[in-house]
């Protein structure tokens, strides 16, 4: 529902370590990213991103690649040894991320996206350093060309991709931050003497008793064993209207209590609770690949081969046809650094955390990722008249008095008059349309008959 917000006053990070001491259940937020089925620790990405693209700059300007008609040369004696330790340091640094990625899929025999981004650079830095070798320590005729400025380049779009990529992922973890946010940190229990204390809600056991006062969050799902309110489950259940509570029935924990307050007996806390289960089922559809990213981790696994085969080929036909080693060297480095497509493997992932992120903070929970895909396919939709779908805030679209008698304002306030005394939805948005058109609500008229279109 987007017009409803959360008031609760409690910390999400207090609320989210609560749950989570009742739960077994991973959480889409931190420094996990989920790339082609595997959980990596792959650090502080922006953070990495950062510094990297600090220390590439000077790479970048120093190379030769890099020429400007209206700057002099920017390099001078030792600049080289500085590229060298400024591409080892990004080398190191930047790339540890994907290096230990592809350790990962080589260790299970899958070697996916992050290994041919690891190929790339890694290659392209050890060419690098051979050709610095060459050109620092022995005469040749030919100048051999260096891929310091390609490498840095590299690691950091590389490292851009990943640093958005988590924040879509995080924003899953940020949604189910909101929905742990729905739960007080505390309750109030009462004893078998019947003393009222105040526990952590962590400490909160099944068949307790706790007391709800009016306009609090209800901290646990249970049944109402006294008292009678009404409460509002619209960011639990999606429902928007207000539900009657009396005694035996049940309420959910994350609900808002009503204008009474009531004896709940617990039934469930935790794993078992109602919230903690659409949470679970949250982060389990963030964990779980889609066909199409299936179908893009197949192929990034081919693609390793294919590059690797290519670049084996480029370097035999070269050598073949220029008999020159170095020239084919480079040709086959070449190849390995531009077979580097990792958007195959980013882009599906990235857009599908993302949907599903973005659907979960707006109160649309999906339960399968798969079923984002097999949208495109539907024909009709059919949906209930709860209004689960909408804002769940009532308005007044359009009044028209039927009767020639009165008119149209003196009708609405009619309709304002007999809806003063109640809380009901409908009623709460006649009174809001009466009070924007600054009407009186308490005429007393006569009329045969209204249409009222809400």
């Amino acid at each position: 529902m987007k017009n409803n917000k959360l008031h609760s006053k409690q910390h999400p990070d207090r609320n989210m370590k609560s749950m989570n001491d009742h739960m077994d259940m991973e959480s889409s937020s931190g420094d996990i990213m989920q790339h082609g089925g595997q959980m990596m620790h792959m650090g502080n990405m922006k953070h990495k991103f950062w510094v990297s693209l600090i220390f590439s700059l000077p790479i970048i300007a120093l190379s030769p690649m890099i020429k400007f008609s209206f700057m002099p040369s920017l390099t001078f004696p030792g600049s080289e040894w500085l590229v060298l330790i400024l591409a080892t340091f990004l080398y190191v640094y930047g790339g540890a991320p994907f290096i230990k990625g592809a350790r990962a899929e080589l260790k299970q025999r899958k070697p996916e996206m992050m290994t041919l981004v690891a190929l790339g650079i890694t290659v392209s830095y050890f060419y690098s350093l051979y050709a610095f070798t060459i050109n620092q320590f022995f005469v040749s005729n030919a100048h051999v060309m260096d891929f310091f400025w390609e490498l840095a380049t590299l690691i950091d779009i590389m490292l851009l991709g990943h640093w958005i990529e988590m924040n879509a992922v995080m924003a899953a973890g940020n949604a189910l931050e909101k929905m742990a946010a729905l739960l007080p940190n505390t309750a109030t229990v009462i004893t078998d003497n019947g003393d009222h204390i105040e526990k952590p809600l962590n400490e909160v056991v099944i068949g307790e008793s706790v007391i709800v006062k009016a306009g609090e969050k209800i901290p646990t799902d249970g049944v109402v064993l006294t008292g009678n309110t009404t409460v509002n489950e619209a960011l639990v259940t999606g429902e928007s209207k207000a539900v009657a509570k009396v005694e035996n029935d049940k309420v959910i924990g994350g609900s808002t209590n009503g204008s009474g307050s009531i004896m709940v007996k617990v039934t469930g806390t935790g794993q078992s609770g109602y919230l903690a289960q659409v949470m679970q089922m949250v982060s389990n559809a963030q964990k779980e690949q889609s066909k199409a990213e299936g179908i893009a981790d197949r192929v990034a696994g081919l693609l390793v081969y294919a590059a690797v085969s290519v670049a084996i080929l480029t370097f035999i036909v070269w050598l073949l046809i220029s008999g020159d080693f170095n020239m084919a060297l480079e040709r086959t480095v070449t190849v390995l650094v531009i077979a580097c497509p990792h958007a195959l493997g980013l882009a599906i992932p990235l857009v599908v955390a993302r949907s599903t992120s973005i659907g979960a903070q707006n109160g649309l929970l999906t339960r399968k990722r798969q079923s984002l895909e097999d949208a495109t396919k539907l024909d009709v939709v059919l949906m209930d008249k709860t209004g689960t779908l909408t804002e769940g805030d009532f308005a007044v679209n359009e009044y028209k008095a039927t009767d020639t008698i009165y008119s149209d304002a003196q009708i609405l306030s009619l309709m304002g008059s007999l809806e003063s005394g109640s809380s009901h939805p409908l009623s709460v948005g006649i009174l809001s349309k009466i009070k924007e058109l600054n009407l009186n609500p308490n005429c007393q008229i006569k009329c045969n008959s209204i249409d009222l279109f809400l």
